[in-house]
């Protein structure tokens, strides 16, 4: 497949390794040939590390994320002024008017089947080495290829998500036409399985371990009845409960809300994350999250000098007049409840990088640089656009506040008529204290045990068993409360309340910014469905059309996959 050819060793050079990822079609020469490369123990687990680098960017910069989250009622990312129109794109997103040319579906298309490549190319190599004269066993090598086949699975399942139809590759330069959603299902499925048995348990920080697979089984079982046409809730509810059990590693709930979101600050690994992304400020940055979600001025509220982009953040709750909006979806600040821990005001609360709550709403201070944590409430942060010289203070609403009572603010409230101070800010994954050496410290959680919990509380509750559901629920969801809190949230003691739809915003609260809320919504019969700025679709657009830069690329292999 011409589209997908690659170097045969995209880890020749150092350079190479935190570089930014080519395109498909873009040919990359080294006078190095593999066997003379691949010289020590070293050599391969610099080659074996790339394909997860490019992992971490395939899910937490950009087009991926953008396509779970952005196209589902949770955040959006709103024209600030003169800034954030960027040709519409980020409107025909939240109103499900994309097409074949949108950047962000060539992005899910193209990132990928990048990281397919870089697995197959890499896991021949290796499969093909003398492990021995290296220091390493036979099963190291077997370790090594389960895990780039697990990777590549991983890959896989975004294309399955956002596709169905996609061609199944398995060797570089291969031609294939697509194949059928379930087949693709199937090849997944198959890899995950076959790997399983050569992985570790509780293998290292960031690397593919036996619950790591299993977990990606239950994701797959889940979203089967929508990705391949018939339902595995049963084989879903097995896998899941497996690993709760403990049979493919030792894992137990975060007690602290905050846990999977601060693993590896100070050496603290969550117990939670079975599958996480570890970062370290300048080797693999986490800039993107920051980047798109924070103003320009966040630097000075957060003992860092990074700037940003001011652009995504959630949609909003309220209308122009303060009052909540009345559809069923969308509304996420807001349905988190008052007493719930997670929607406190984001802010550190110790110079070792301690902190509370999730969110950024109201008048932004600036850091306390002589007590090295908190705000300094006698400084505010002021808005250097509609509110340049006033203090900047962010609303869960959307419109031009700024003219009132005339000029845009008539428009009303939609994705083109934001300002620098619209929407709440999600701030889940914490922005520490950079002189502290904080900053970028924590992993990104991929999959965590909660996940695993609700995937079998949703199994059990599609099947009748809401006792059960809700006792899964509860023990995640228990951590976010006090204890004279607690009676009054907990599903089990209140099971009434535990519906259809509040499902539905409980794996919105419990998951919010995760890149679980599309396939979520999709699952649940409500991805068409209404929300601010939003009315519900007129056909099916559960299903990215295939972009057209993939089949220009090989119109002989790739068609229009009929969305």
């Amino acid at each position: 497949m011409k589209a997908f050819k690659i170097i045969q060793l995209p880890v020749l050079l150092v350079a190479l390794l935190i570089a930014s990822c080519t395109k498909l079609d873009e040919e990359m020469f080294s006078d190095v040939p593999a066997d003379q490369y691949y010289g020590d123990k070293n050599s391969v687990i610099a080659a074996l590390l790339r394909p997860y680098e490019h992992g971490h960017w395939c899910g937490w910069d950009g087009d991926r994320w953008l396509l779970q989250e952005l196209t589902a009622d949770q955040f959006v990312w709103t024209q600030k002024g003169k800034h954030g129109y960027d040709d519409g794109q980020w409107i025909r997103l939240h109103g499900h008017n994309w097409d074949v040319r949108q950047g962000q579906v060539y992005g899910g298309w193209i990132g990928p089947f990048q990281g397919i490549m870089q697995c197959i190319v890499i896991g021949d190599d290796i499969a093909k080495l003398d492990y021995t004269t290296m220091g390493m066993t036979a099963a190291d090598q077997k370790q090594h290829v389960a895990e780039l086949r697990t990777l590549k699975a991983w890959f896989y399942m975004f294309l399955l998500d956002f596709f169905r139809k996609v061609p199944i590759i398995e060797k570089a330069e291969e031609s294939k036409p697509q194949s059928e959603p379930a087949e693709v299902f199937a090849y997944i499925e198959k890899e995950l399985k076959e790997s399983l048995p050569d992985l570790p348990k509780n293998g290292n920080v960031g690397r593919w371990d036996q619950a790591g697979a299993a977990s990606l089984l239950v994701r797959l079982y889940l979203n089967a009845e929508k990705w391949a046409g018939t339902a595995k809730y049963t084989e879903c509810a097995q896998w899941a409960q497996d690993i709760i059990s403990g049979k493919y590693g030792d894992y137990s709930l975060d007690a602290d809300y905050r846990g999977p979101f601060r693993s590896g600050v100070g050496g603290y690994r969550s117990p939670e994350n079975i599958f996480e992304f570890p970062h370290k400020l300048d080797l693999y940055n986490f800039g993107w999250m920051y980047n798109a979600h924070m103003h320009y001025a966040m630097r000075y509220a957060f003992d860092n000098d990074w700037s940003s982009w001011n652009g995504v953040h959630m949609t909003p709750s309220r209308d122009l007049d303060g009052n909540i909006y009345n559809h069923k979806l969308g509304k996420p600040y807001e349905k988190f409840a008052a007493a719930d821990k997670r929607k406190q005001s984001y802010r550190t609360t110790s110079a070792n990088g301690d902190y509370e709550g999730f969110f950024i709403i109201g008048q932004l201070y600036q850091f306390n640089a002589a007590r090295k944590f908190g705000y300094d409430s006698t400084k505010v942060v002021n808005g250097s656009e509609e509110y340049n010289g006033k203090p900047l203070i962010f609303v869960d609403q959307v419109g031009r506040f700024s003219e009132k009572p005339g000029g845009r603010w008539t428009e009303g409230s939609h994705v083109a008529t934001g300002e620098e101070n619209s929407g709440v800010r999600l701030l889940k994954f914490p922005w520490l204290q950079r002189s502290a050496g904080l900053f970028m410290a924590n992993s990104v959680a991929e999959i965590r045990l909660a996940e695993i919990y609700y995937a079998l509380a949703e199994c059990k509750y599609r099947a009748g068993d809401k006792a059960g559901a809700a006792t899964l629920i509860d023990a995640v969801k228990k951590r976010n409360f006090s204890e004279a809190n607690w009676p009054a949230q907990s599903y089990a003691a209140n099971i009434g309340k535990l519906t259809d739809d509040e499902f539905v915003d409980e794996l919105g609260r419990e998951f919010l910014g995760e890149r679980h809320r599309r396939p979520d919504l999709i699952r649940w019969n409500r991805f068409g469905g209404e929300w601010w700025d939003k009315s519900a679709d007129a056909g099916d657009k559960t299903v990215f059309p295939i972009p057209q830069q993939a089949i220009d690329a090989n119109p002989d292999f790739i068609k229009p996959n009929g969305y």
